[in-house]
């Protein structure tokens, strides 16, 4: 993968492998943004949808569906530029895949490839100790589909850490004088 910016556009090329699996991970974001909270697991709901603030706010079972179905609706906001980003990467010239993100809409980005990271830990317990490890002992321990996600999640903290390098006074662009 290799990221660039210029102006105001992020550019993210791929190689075919990366973008099948990009184009894997937002289609499960697109996917799994059609869920409603009270549909979701209760792993998953408790990483995108937790009401433990509710319950220290002491707000009533009626204001908490109500700001459960306002979350779910700013997350499903995204659902047509996600579908978009998605047509970007089937759009292959030449086995060269592109995205093109607007300046002002990488942050977006970086936030729904993180929703995707943490239900992906989530689904599959995988905590901090997992995503730190470096140990092939501590590998050999999770389960094939631990194993998936974790290079889910390893791949897209790399994605993230290349946009957020790019984005402005990330510390990227400053110059020594």
């Amino acid at each position: 993968m290799r990221a660039a910016r210029q102006n105001d556009r992020i550019t993210l090329s791929f190689g075919a492998f990366e973008s099948q699996v990009l184009l894997r991970i937002l289609s499960s974001i697109i996917q799994n943004y059609k869920i409603k909270p009270a549909e979701m697991g209760p792993k998953e709901a408790a990483v995108w949808y937790s009401t433990r603030g509710c319950e220290s706010a002491k707000m009533s079972a009626e204001e908490t569906r109500d700001w459960l179905e306002q979350l779910h609706g700013l997350r499903s906001a995204n659902l047509a530029r996600l579908e978009d980003w998605a047509k970007q990467l089937t759009a292959a010239k030449e086995d060269h895949f592109e995205l093109c993100v607007p300046l002002p809409e990488a942050e977006k980005l970086i936030a729904l490839l993180n929703d995707h990271r943490l239900l992906a830990a989530a689904r599959h317990d995988i905590g901090q100790p997992e995503m730190d490890s470096c140990s092939l002992a501590a590998f050999n321990a999770l389960t094939p589909m631990q194993l998936d996600a974790l290079s889910e999640i390893d791949y897209l903290a790399c994605l993230i850490e290349a946009l957020l390098r790019l984005l402005p006074n990330s510390g990227a662009d400053w110059q020594e004088s």
